[in-house]
């Protein structure tokens, strides 16, 4: 079964200011969901004391797995869950209660699972070929850092710039992991990279803990609400995103993607009753994290300016890489603020460019590309094909540099 929320300890700071339907910007949000979804999204009290049980809640099976790695000698735990992972917990013998009770949750498959609707979605990822990446990058992280307190996370890491570039090898890696068509399957990558992080995440959970530096105001870190925030940026907002650029897509296909990332959220130890089923759900469930967010900080601009730079840093020292990192670094800037509005792109510290109409003003030729997409199906998967291969070819580079740096983790940082 999946991990279950715990009763709150406390109440938080974070917990009494969310939820207000007047706060700044709400009500013309509350009406343009309404339209949407054709019904009132905001959360309700009983829906509100479900998201405060949610932000004080960890994850508790992968949470002991790492209290188990502390009573173990050193690197001994992870050896029993890598063998977990390659060979079913059956083979490791006598295995510990709390690695036994974690596979027991992963291995088990939900009823509700489509591996139709998983292959469909996978061809999305495809499809959109480096567009993804982009909307990823430049919507979806920097619209996480709005929120400052699921941000805080990444700030205790320490060394921003560095962990820029490294955060986003390790996402788009493990992106590209779980929208390979199979990656999902019990031995491939994509499950084993979900099992993965969710056993990073608790790490870096416990240390924080540990290390004093944790604000109880913040909720819990890594949470419950803030880790279904981010598989929401993996579907809706990642789709919303695409179809600002012009990027059309069938009620199948959307549905596809909020399921595929439904069970990634499984596999990552995301409770189940608050993971969005459908399309519908996931908007709500948007909403309520729109609602519910943090005021952003002078965290927020740090993060935004250190994930911006990336592109100034990851392009090389001639003079003609810096002129292309510069170009990227604005067109980024400008996308972003096209995506989030200028009080987001001033809040994340990103220039004020012109650039941010060049996007609007390419969706014409990108609708006219996918009306005839959507008309011979020989462009559509050839396309799917295009797509995968772009994908395959970019990153392959940069995950071999994130392998060579091996010099800095987050849980090492904060073990110091």
């Amino acid at each position: 079964m999946t991990a279950m929320i715990r009763e709150p300890l406390t109440d938080p700071a974070r917990l009494n200011r969310v939820g207000d339907p007047d706060r700044p910007g709400m009500r013309r949000g509350r009406r343009l969901f309404k339209w949407l979804l054709g019904s009132d999204p905001h959360p309700t009290p009983g829906q509100m004391a479900s998201i405060r049980q949610a932000m004080l809640a960890g994850d508790p099976l992968a949470d002991a797995v790492v209290a188990l790695y502390q009573r173990l000698p050193n690197g001994e735990g992870r050896k029993l869950v890598d063998q977990a992972l390659a060979h079913g917990i059956d083979s490791i013998e006598d295995a510990p209660d709390e690695l036994t009770a974690l596979f027991h949750q992963v291995d088990h498959e939900p009823i509700w699972l489509d591996r139709d609707k998983l292959q469909r979605a996978c061809d999305v990822s495809h499809r959109v070929g480096l567009a993804g990446e982009l909307v990823l990058r430049n919507l979806s992280l920097m619209g996480g850092y709005l929120g400052a307190a699921a941000a805080k996370p990444l700030v205790f890491t320490g060394a921003l710039d560095r962990m820029a570039n490294r955060r986003l090898v390790e996402t788009g890696k493990f992106w590209i992991d779980v929208t390979t068509p199979g990656g999902l399957e019990r031995d491939a990558e994509g499950f084993h990279s979900a099992v993965r992080v969710r056993l990073m995440h608790a790490q870096v959970r416990a240390m924080l803990l540990k290390s004093g530096k944790w604000d109880p105001a913040w909720g819990q870190p890594l949470n419950q609400w803030d880790s279904m925030a981010t598989i929401l940026e993996f579907s809706v907002i990642f789709l919303s995103g695409l179809r600002g650029l012009g990027f059309l897509f069938s009620k199948q296909e959307r549905e596809a993607v909020v399921h595929l990332w439904r069970y990634v959220g499984y596999l990552m130890g995301v409770d189940e009753r608050i993971l969005p089923a459908s399309e519908d759900d996931a908007m709500r469930a948007l909403y309520q994290v729109i609602a519910t967010i943090c005021d952003s900080d002078e965290d927020t601009r740090r993060l935004g300016e250190s994930l911006a730079r990336a592109s100034l840093q990851d392009r090389g020292d001639g003079w003609l890489a810096k002129r292309l990192g510069k170009l990227e670094y604005t067109l980024r800037a400008g996308y972003t603020r096209y995506a989030l509005g200028d009080d987001a792109g001033d809040k994340l510290g990103l220039p004020r460019t012109a650039t941010k109409y060049l996007w609007p003003a390419q969706i014409p030729l990108r609708l006219g590309a996918e009306l005839v997409r959507k008309s011979v199906p020989s462009v559509n998967r050839s396309l799917i094909r295009l797509g995968e291969r772009a994908r395959r070819e970019q990153f392959p580079k940069r995950v071999q540099r994130l392998k060579a740096d091996t010099s800095f983790t987050p849980v090492k940082k904060l073990a110091r």
